[in-house]
Parts: C-alpha cells; structure tokens; sequence
C-alpha cells in the first residue's frame, strides 16, 4: 500500500518493519550458524580423488560435445585467464559432493547412448 501511494508509512508501520528486519537478521545469522555446526568434516580418501579425476579426464574425452559442456557446467563456477595462469574456480561443496557420488555410483558420469531416439523414427 506504501508503495502503491495509497498510504502513508507512520511510526506504527515503520516500527513493524524495523522489528521484522531485525527477526530476519538474526534469523540469517542463526541459519549461518547452523550451517558452520552441520558442516561435516568428511575425510574423502585420496585414492577416492584420484579415480574421480580419471573418470572425469575420461569422460572429457570420449563424451559428446553436449555432454562434455554440461559435465564442466555442472562442476566449474568460474574459468579466469591472465598472461602467467589459469585458474579453475568451483564450488568446494558441490566438488566434494561429486566425489563421493562418484564412489557410490558404477558409473556416475555415464551418459546416454548417442543412439537413442525419443520418437523412434527412422532418421538417424
């Protein structure tokens, strides 16, 4: 309604919304601190990391363009060049996450059969 100019925002409104802003301020920093106490400490075993860079090596090789686009996609944030280094940007979560899917699936970056057809005509 204040913002539709149909009101005016007097001292009643104006403290309502003051005390919401605070309840969600400090809802946020309750919830930030609740995600630094569930944060698990998951030691993944190097041999475990090791596999998971083969497989990944392997799968941008021999992957279709589409694919391989959508694998970096999924792992990768941000790619930055200068004139000495690359650098590889990712969200550390989401890699850690990747790897121990890795471990418990047979083939976790499997991807579809080029051949496969939703409508089964015969254009190949």
């Amino acid at each position: 309604m204040v913002e539709d100019g149909l009101t005016d925002l007097d001292e009643v409104l104006q403290d309502r919304l003051h005390t919401l802003k605070a309840d969600r301020d400090r809802a946020k920093a309750a919830l930030e601190r609740a995600k630094e106490y569930s944060v698990s400490h998951i030691r993944i075993d190097p041999a475990l990391i090791e596999r998971f860079g083969r497989t990944i090596c392997e799968n941008l090789s021999t992957g279709s363009v589409p694919f391989r686009k959508a694998y970096l996609r999924s792992l990768i944030d941000v790619i930055e060049v200068d004139d000495h280094q690359i650098r590889i940007k990712s969200n550390k979560e989401l890699l850690e996450k990747a790897v121990l899917a890795s471990q418990n699936a047979q083939s976790w970056c499997s991807q579809a059969s080029t051949r496969w057809r939703a409508r089964r005509d015969s254009n190949s």
